[in-house]
């Protein structure tokens, strides 16, 4: 086990900052193009401000450029790459293979979970690609990721996602948004079809299930797993969010770097955190927690309602209007604005705000019937405040000629008093705490001086120095600390173009799954000895998706709802269809994979 990374969103700057306060060792965060998520841009010099924040502790930034690129997007994504690289940031995170292949600067490159990393081939056609990390595919189960480790080289990093939304589809291969409504994860416009309402009928037209989320699943969270996933190979354990708030952030950053500490892993950026608060990742959006398939396919991943559901707070006792009596768990107690809800008779997430809390007993904002015995959630705490600081601990000393500091990591520069010529102090003691004092504060740095000697033999008289000298001394001290770790950090290395084409890994799809959009990806795949039938469907003017598989996914709805034909054989070998404002998708089990796949069949006739 090497060193560990904790990777958090950034949907803005700001919240990177806030992120790295409360644990991060790394940070990814969208430019103002190319990014996965359009709405978590961010300008380039507010990403310079960030990466120099970042290096201060240790920590990187990564510009995520994880869209597909079309021919005419080429040099603007150069570009981006070089202004990235010149902002200081330590690595692009990416989907299209046109980088391989653009004249780079020298930043090292990740392969995106976009590039769908499920298999130990994929995996290493990608290293052989030169490829410095690969982010493995949200739907991997351990024994999967064993495998990839296993098939790549050393030098070459894992990420894996820890927590958050998990995409439903492969990552890279959902084509659903793109073809209901134009807006497709690939282009970094996803429209969240997964999270939709469906009606869910068989091949005589019985309508089975109506306005339910029937390709939404729970989020995932494996804060009691990391072990398993360090000691399989991977170096970076990934936080999912970049549209999410800041309390998201902060609360579920706090809460692995408490988890990492506790297995007392060497980390890859240095300081200590300080919480304002205690992290609690139920306290921030959720749709119910997971661990996915990390075991190996099985049910119970299905998420009740696209919504937050949150923490379970109790169960009822009475109902009466607007008045509910709670019988509440231990250690919880409801505030005044805060957000419940419950799944009612329907089966449905339903909820109501707290306008007086006493005890067990609640006002709520409206009359809501509520059964004797039904769980209850809070998906809004209005007191909690998540809150963090990091600092880098300080030792400094006080010399007869200069100063020095030296931080926790090693990292030490000197500097010389201001003058020499400075009346010996009066009183020794008070001269002592003056320089303790000066020295002590730390003001908007990122350090905390923990620890000022002063280096005189107690014969020698301290020179008195006036406190606005001191603190000018320190503020000189600090600053050229901080310049001495920018200048000792080191960027990853870069990636290299290999001189040996990868070999083309089996079973590998060469029509639009292949995701071309550009030339440049279409030589890269040639090179490689793949032929790409067709571009992808983001890059055709009018793409037919007519019996098209717009998704496929480990989750599969027969298994969850007990109606797996693997488990059940008896069961009628019926079709399955989903629709949505008239539009009709098949539901096509591949059993032998234990897969599931959503097939493109068009308007309804009856619409």
């Amino acid at each position: 086990m090497g060193i560990v990374e904790l990777l958090a969103p950034a949907g803005s700057c700001e919240i990177g900052r806030a992120a790295i306060a409360a644990g991060a060792d790394a940070v990814y965060v969208g430019a103002e193009r190319f990014g996965a998520r359009t709405a978590a841009g961010n300008p380039m010099s507010e990403i310079e401000a960030l990466a120099r924040y970042a290096h201060g502790f240790g920590a990187r930034v990564y510009v995520t450029m994880n869209t597909l690129l079309f021919d005419d997007e080429l040099e603007a994504a150069r570009r981006s790459a070089w202004e990235a690289y010149e902002a200081g940031v330590d690595a692009l995170i990416v989907q299209d293979m046109a980088f391989t292949q653009l004249e780079l600067p020298p930043i090292a490159l990740h392969a995106s979970t976009q590039t769908f990393n499920l298999t130990p081939e994929r995996a290493a056609f990608l290293a052989a690609a030169g490829f410095s990390r690969i982010v493995v595919e949200r739907g991997a189960s351990l024994e999967q990721i064993r495998a990839i480790r296993a098939a790549i080289p050393d030098h070459v990093e894992l990420e894996a996602f820890v927590h958050g939304a998990i995409c439903v589809s492969y990552s890279g291969q959902c084509y659903l948004g793109h073809a209901l409504c134009g807006r497709g994860g690939n282009r970094g416009n996803c429209a969240q079809p997964c999270r939709a309402q469906y009606d869910l009928y068989n091949d005589r037209g019985r309508l089975l299930q109506k306005d339910r989320p029937l390709l939404s699943v729970r989020d995932l969270n494996l804060g009691d797993r990391l072990g398993e996933l360090l000691e399989a190979g991977v170096c970076s354990l990934k936080i999912e969010g970049r549209l999410k708030e800041a309390d998201y952030v902060v609360n579920n950053t706090a809460y692995y770097h408490r988890k990492l500490n506790d297995l007392e892993v060497r980390r890859a950026s240095a300081g200590e955190v300080a919480c304002g608060f205690e992290p609690q990742p139920e306290k921030s959006f959720s749709r119910g927690f997971t661990t996915y398939f990390w075991d190996g396919r099985r049910s119970g991943v299905a998420a009740p309602e696209a919504r937050s559901v949150g923490e379970a707070v109790g169960t009822t006792l009475k109902s009466e209007g607007a008045a509910l009596t709670l019988r509440l768990r231990p250690g919880i107690a409801l505030h005044n604005g805060d957000g419940i809800c419950f799944v009612g008779r329907s089966g449905r997430l339903e909820g109501a705000s707290v306008n007086r809390a006493a005890g067990e007993r609640i006002e709520l904002n409206k009359a809501i019937r509520i059964p004797v015995g039904t769980q209850v959630f809070r998906n809004f705490d209005r007191s909690f405040r998540p809150s963090a600081e990091r600092r880098l601990r300080v030792a400094v000393a006080f010399g007869p000629e200069q100063l020095s500091a030296t931080d926790e990591t090693g990292v030490s520069v000197s500097i010389p008093l201001l003058r020499r010529d400075y009346e010996p102090a009066a009183n020794r003691a008070l001269a002592e705490r003056n320089i303790r004092q000066a020295f002590g504060k730390s003001g908007g740095t990122i350090f905390d001086v923990a620890e000022v000697s002063i280096g005189f033999e107690p014969e020698v008289a301290l020179p008195f120095v006036p406190a606005a000298e001191l603190n000018a001394l320190r503020r000189e001290l600090l600053d050229a600390l901080s310049a001495a770790r920018l200048s000792a950090y080191r960027r990853p290395e870069p990636y290299v173009r290999p001189s040996v084409a990868p070999t083309r890994p089996p079973g590998v799809a060469n029509d639009y799954r292949a995701n071309v959009s550009n030339s440049l990806a279409e030589r890269f795949y040639r090179w490689a000895g793949f032929e790409p039938s067709e571009w992808a469907l983001e890059a055709q003017s009018d793409p037919d998706f007519a019996g098209r598989e717009v998704m496929r996914s480990p989750y599969c709805l027969r298994r969850e709802t007990g109606t797996c034909l693997r488990e059940h054989p008896e069961l009628r070998r019926e079709r399955l269809y989903l629709k949505n404002n008239g539009i009709r998708l098949e539901l096509v089990f591949h059993c032998a994979a234990c897969e599931m796949g959503v097939v493109y069949r068009g308007r309804d006739e009856e619409d």
